[in-house]
């Protein structure tokens, strides 16, 4: 099983004066293949830092994996949560593609890692 990132744990893997840096370097070096992450998640990223920061993670989706589309079932997986469990619809749509694809969810969102957790 593959793990999926999502966009607390990635920045914490790039931000070296994140509280969670640590953590995420040390999960990353035990993680056997890169994790891969939604498409959701990269605009995340892209939308949420300035011009200097953003080109860093135009680059980081350039070395992991191709980020994974948000198909209609992910969507509609990640609706059902977000009613159910309260998450935003950003978060549900990552728990959903993370459960969808069968990969454990790397985040230090710790409301999303109970969900995921609960439906896994």
């Amino acid at each position: 099983m593959g793990c999926q990132a999502d966009s607390s744990w990635l920045i914490a893997l790039l931000d070296s004066e994140d509280h969670h840096h640590s953590d995420a370097v040390a999960q990353f070096e035990r993680l056997g293949l890169p994790p891969v992450f939604s498409a959701l998640v990269l605009g995340e990223l892209l939308s949420s830092f300035e011009n200097r920061r953003r080109e860093k993670f135009k680059r980081l989706a350039e070395v992991f994996e191709p980020a994974i589309p948000v198909s209609a079932e992910i969507a509609a997986k990640g609706a059902e949560i977000r009613v159910e469990y309260r998450l935003s619809l950003s978060d549900a749509i990552i728990v959903a593609s993370a459960l969808i694809h069968d990969t454990e969810l790397l985040t230090f969102d710790k409301k999303m890692h109970s969900v995921f957790e609960r439906l896994k």
